[in-house]
């Protein structure tokens, strides 16, 4: 059962993906497995194996061998000038969640590579759909772009120094070296501190509820960032609250979905 997604992405001739530090990845699919019911911990157990961390960890080292979905066009959410999500076709993460949760609920006509499938989706496509950089709203088009920005290298004031970096990379990656000797545990223990009282709040709504809530998120992000921007020290370390909101909410949001489709 553990290699049950890798064989079938590589039957369906898939590629890589990108999502957060594996060690976040962990944490939220450790937070969200904590905040399901015994009946959707079953079924994750059923399909993925008893190991909920190594499926995560067996899911990383999938990703950078290029064994996994390409979800280039999946894992984007796009906004409209009202933050409503548009789903025009089913080449964005919401229309693919949407259409996994009915798998999982129709688990007893599906096959069990279906339905392994189908979670793996729900797991990934929760967290790509919370990472700041796959936000995009039109009333900033420039979110689309993975555009190049200026982060600070360090120093202050006239002696800070900056370095060109690339918009998405940044929020897949850029706060990974802040806590680098952090387990995954204490993550999830950091975010249930800062987080947990919002757990049912997150875990309320509709999957293009979350989507607006994203946007609404990031909005007064983009009021200021653009290709022209630069990052200092201390805006950087700001955002780091802006990017562990969008891991709790991604692992409140993982349990919701599983709930709903096994309960």
């Amino acid at each position: 059962m553990k290699k049950l997604f890798i064989t079938l992405a590589l039957a369906m001739g898939v590629y890589t993906a990108q999502a957060w530090n594996w060690v976040y990845d962990q944490a939220a699919l450790l937070l969200a497995f904590e905040s399901m019911t015994p009946e959707a911990q079953s079924v994750m157990k059923q399909y993925l194996g008893e190991n909920i961390r190594q499926q995560i960890q067996t899911f990383e080292q999938a990703r950078k061998k290029g064994q996994l979905l390409d979800t280039a066009d999946w894992r984007t959410v796009t906004l409209d000038m009202d933050l409503k999500a548009v789903v025009a076709d089913d080449k964005n993460a919401i229309a693919q969640l949407e259409n996994a949760v009915d798998v999982v609920k129709a688990c007893a006509s599906k096959s069990s590579e279906e339905v392994a499938f189908a979670i793996h989706k729900i797991i990934e496509l929760t967290i790509e759909m919370h990472n700041v950089g796959n936000v995009y709203l039109e009333e900033f088009p420039y979110s689309k772009e993975d555009f190049e920005f200026q982060q600070s290298m360090g120093g202050y004031g006239a002696k800070e120094k900056f370095r060109p970096r690339k918009w998405k990379h940044f929020w897949s990656y850029g706060f990974s070296v802040f806590h680098s000797s952090w387990s995954a545990e204490m993550h999830v223990r950091d975010l249930k501190v800062c987080h947990g009282r919002y757990k049912e709040q997150y875990m309320a709504g509709t999957i293009r509820d979350w989507a607006t809530d994203m946007g609404k998120l990031v909005k007064p992000l983009y009021a200021w960032a653009d290709p022209t921007c630069r990052l200092s020290r201390q805006a950087h370390a700001e955002e780091e609250e802006r990017f562990y909101a969008g891991v709790a909410r991604a692992a409140y949001r993982i349990a919701a979905l599983m709930n709903s489709a096994t309960k």
